[in-house]
């Protein structure tokens, strides 16, 4: 079920504190601040149902959950794990819950925290030890 045009997300907007809508565009779903053009906050929605993409988040955690996500994605994106075993990695590694474990819900300090653990894992272990592990069990935060 897809939300309304209109809905007003949860979450005040982080720039500003007006309230965000959820809109339309030509790039898709998002929720915009209604303190627009003053202020030109937005956030992201899944493109089907128009719930928000994690948390809204001021320019500087945005950037940094950038800097996360890139970091984090080495992970899986080189073929040593799947995408669903480095969660579940993140998850232990954080110390999250399920409903936690994504990175649009973080705030600066975790986003430097997952970057500092995923180099301290590539770092530990080697390219050949990866491409072995099956589940990531054995992989220590």
């Amino acid at each position: 079920m897809s939300l309304p045009l209109g809905t007003i997300l949860d979450h005040p907007c982080p720039e500003c504190g007006s309230k965000m809508v959820l809109r339309d565009s030509r790039y898709g779903l998002f929720y915009g601040c209604t303190g627009w053009p003053l202020c030109d906050a937005a956030h992201g929605a899944h493109k089907n149902s128009g719930e928000p993409l994690g948390i809204p988040a001021d320019k500087e955690t945005k950037k940094a959950r950038m800097r996360a996500h890139e970091k984090f994605d080495l992970l899986w994106k080189r073929g040593h794990t799947t995408r669903s075993n480095a969660y579940v990695w993140m998850q232990k590694a954080m110390g999250l819950s399920a409903e936690e474990v994504h990175i649009g819900r973080f705030d600066e300090e975790q986003c430097e925290q997952l970057i500092e653990r995923v180099e301290h894992a590539l770092e530990l272990y080697t390219d050949a030890a990866m491409d072995h592990l099956n589940d990531w069990e054995g992989l220590e935060p």
